[in-house]
């Protein structure tokens, strides 16, 4: 007990932050619980689907308003939105498949049981999983390097890649690898976005105007076969697709064109139906919403005016040979599951598994954010794994989430994962009865759902917004954006996250460093911002905006000691460097090591250290290296709050005994919560905190006993400093 602290003295409460909580204020525990894992959660349905069906029947109780989000439920929009999205995913999946290299009806094998798969585990409720142009692309170099030449060998390898991916995504599921998904800043997923959405527009390029040419791996070798082949561009498939792109575009406007009054004062849509009660405004709200439905419709009854009138030049989808779904798995065109690579199999699910689940969640999150719902990445992993195998049995490849059919999806109005169970129920419908149908259905006619859908996910806006509020930002952003045009939206992400995880490095090395200053509330600012902030006699406040890590200690410790010799070429004399730690949270040995050398530095000027306004994780640290004891030799100290460090300097607690004493309550309070959280997470935790007075073990207010000190930075006190390696550190 330091010398002339009293039993009163300890027993006084000293600060809000260092009470003992009492019975009542143990509540604060409840705010770190946390969810608790329900296996419910493993299964989605059981806790939307209630939600939904209240929704739907007009009577959700209030929970059920604020579950949802911005996104309320509606099974008219998930019928839109299903049947479009279903309409589209047929085409779609049979050219994938082309892709990967594998037959036509291995993109209809897997779009059946994975949407259905997803929509019972998945949790972004916009998603629409299935074959997607990255994972066809990937399936088909996995099944080139595995040597895989004819058709049912190819097959039967794309199923079990399919498998293993499944395989993976579990594995990682279960690890809980979804933190992945937090290593993605903001300013990534808007960047993979927008060129998601440039890439899938300029490829329905070609379509859209009737070119013939291949399909290109990079974007921009696209455009430069675009350019090349401007001569080629088809008149009657240019005036198909330019004009149902003008349609579904006007329609878009229309929708979102604001309110009646917004309305009436637009040059167009002042002379169309305003008023929104009315039933001319609901019925141009229904063609809106059937848009996309409207297109396809247009465009296959306009591809037949085409026939009838002799023009052949339109290209269809073309005949598809299909004698329904097969279940099982072809191992046997290989020889057995063992009889492929192992190394190039298990590398390339990896690959697979890791990339999907991003192209998932960057535009599942996207949507799910702007709609103020959560989701849960572990879950997808889970739910991306069971898909998988569920395609797997059916003798599909790989899927994960597509972007453009996810746009176009949360663009139709789709609110739950029903609007998955009606595409593949068109699935279902268009392997049974519609092939013939769909085999004369213009491709002209499917490129500008795909386009419109692409438009409403670029934002070049955010680059505007990045270039005046961060440029470390907006160059995150811009190298995102041109690595996924240069190369493939994988290497875009990759380099993404690769360039955000260098910039948090970099803002930790390089923190905000200030010179405060005492303003008349006396609370303490940045001098550069607050002009009338004074200057305290005889010290120097300093005040870091980060975490005291390896990454920036020597930059803190020069700070503080340029800022003392400006003073004193001033003129003034300093005794005393504060150091403002309110915006400290932790502190590694490293700045540990750094405290103990600037006070020793300091002492031999003739000057003392304080290290002030610390927090509980901080001071608790700090405790546990020693650095009370380390910085009393150089007559420096630790307080929790500024008011203590003034005590100080105006000698009222000369010897920093009462400073000492709240620090080493307030250690003992940290060490006290972070048991009682463990105990609850533990199954052992009681509301009922034991009174001083209580049982033996009961918890009481940690105080250092006569002579004793705090532990050292890994040495006796009185054993002489030795350097380790990079001296001070």
């Amino acid at each position: 007990r330091p010398p002339g602290v009293t039993d009163l003295d300890l027993e006084e409460p000293l600060d809000k932050e260092t009470d003992e909580p009492s019975e009542d204020s143990q509540e604060w525990a409840d705010n770190y619980a946390g969810t608790p894992f329900r296996l419910a959660s493993l299964l989605p349905p059981v806790t939307w689907l209630p939600v939904y069906v209240r929704s739907v029947a007009g009577c959700p109780t209030s929970a059920d308003l604020g579950a949802v989000g911005n996104l309320p439920y509606s099974l008219f929009g998930d019928v839109i939105a299903g049947i479009t999205v279903g309409v589209m995913l047929v085409p779609q999946c049979l050219a994938f498949a082309m892709l990967a290299g594998l037959p036509v009806q291995a993109g209809l094998y897997s779009s059946f049981a994975p949407l259905i798969l997803y929509s019972l585990f998945g949790t972004i409720r916009q998603v629409q999983p299935g074959p997607t142009a990255l994972i066809s692309l990937l399936t088909g170099q996995t099944l080139d390097a595995l040597g895989l030449e004819t058709d049912a060998a190819r097959m039967a390898g794309a199923s079990l890649l399919a498998l293993t991916v499944g395989g993976v995504s579990l594995l990682l599921g279960a690890l809980r690898f979804g933190f992945i998904v937090d290593l993605m800043s903001h300013s990534v997923m808007a960047a993979f976005c927008t060129a998601a959405g440039v890439i899938i527009g300029t490829s329905q390029l070609r379509h859209l105007l009737g070119i013939d040419m291949p399909r290109k791996k990079y974007w921009w070798k696209t455009v430069y076969g675009l350019a090349s082949h401007a001569d080629q561009v088809d008149p009657p498939t240019a005036v198909l697709g330019l004009a149902l792109l003008a349609v579904l575009l006007f329609l878009k406007a229309w929708k979102s064109a604001g309110s009646s009054a917004q309305r009436r004062e637009h040059a167009i849509w002042k002379r169309l139906p305003r008023d929104s009660a009315s039933r001319a405004f609901r019925a141009l709200r229904m063609v809106a919403d059937l848009s996309s439905l409207l297109a396809v419709v247009l465009g296959w009854l306009w591809g037949l005016l085409y026939r009838q009138a002799g023009v052949e030049s339109v290209r269809t989808v073309g005949a598809v040979e299909s004698t329904g779904f097969v279940v099982g798995l072809p191992f046997g065109e290989l020889g057995g599951p063992g009889a492929v690579q192992t190394d190039v199999m298990a590398a390339s699910a990896a690959i697979i598994a890791v990339v999907g689940f991003l192209e998932t969640v960057a535009v599942g999150g996207k949507f799910a954010a702007k709609a103020r719902y959560n989701f849960d990445a572990n879950q997808e992993f889970i739910a991306l794994g069971i898909s998988n195998l569920g395609g797997a049995v059916m003798c599909g490849y790989p899927t994960t989430g597509s972007f453009t059919r996810t746009a176009v999806n949360a663009m139709l109005g789709a609110t739950s994962p029903v609007a998955c169970l009606i595409s593949s129920s068109l699935v279902l419908l268009a392997v049974l009865f519609l092939l013939p149908v769909i085999a004369l259905l213009p491709l002209a006619s499917l490129a500008p759902i795909i386009i419109q859908g692409a438009i409403g996910v670029v934002d070049f806006r955010g680059f505007r917004v990045a270039w005046r509020a961060s440029r470390a930002e907006f160059f995150v952003m811009s190298a995102t954006l041109l690595v996924s045009l240069a190369l493939t939206v994988k290497e875009g992400l990759l380099v993404g996250l690769a360039l955000s995880v260098l910039k948090t490095i970099f803002d930790l090395a390089n923190p905000n460093l200030a010179v405060c200053g005492q303003l008349s509330d006396k609370s303490f600012r940045d001098i550069r911002n607050f002009r009338r902030a004074a200057l305290v006699p005889r010290v120097v406040v300093v005040r870091m905006d980060a975490r005291l890590n390896f990454a920036n200690t020597r930059k803190l410790k020069e700070f503080c000691l340029q800022a003392v010799k400006v003073r004193e070429g001033r003129g003034d004399r300093i005794d005393f460097v504060i150091i403002d730690g309110k915006s400290i949270n932790h502190v590694d040995l490293t700045g540990c090591e750094m405290l103990h050398a600037l006070a020793e530095a300091l002492k031999s000027k003739g000057q003392s250290l304080i290290v002030a306004n610390l927090k509980g994780p901080a001071s608790k640290c700090l405790a546990s290296a020693g650095v009370p004891d380390e910085l009393a030799k150089h007559h420096g100290h630790l307080c929790i709050d500024m008011e203590q460090a003034l005590a100080i300097v105006k000698h009222h607690d000369h010897a920093g005994q009462k400073a000492m004493a709240d620090l080493q309550a307030l250690v003992h309070n940290v060490e006290n919560a972070t048991r009682e959280l463990q105990q609850r997470q533990l199954g052992r935790f009681s509301l009922a905190t034991p009174k001083s007075g209580g049982p033996p073990g009961s918890p009481k207010r940690l105080l250092p006993s006569p002579g004793s000190t705090w532990p050292s930075l890994g040495r006796s006190s009185g054993a002489p400093r030795s350097p380790g390696p990079g001296g001070a550190h």
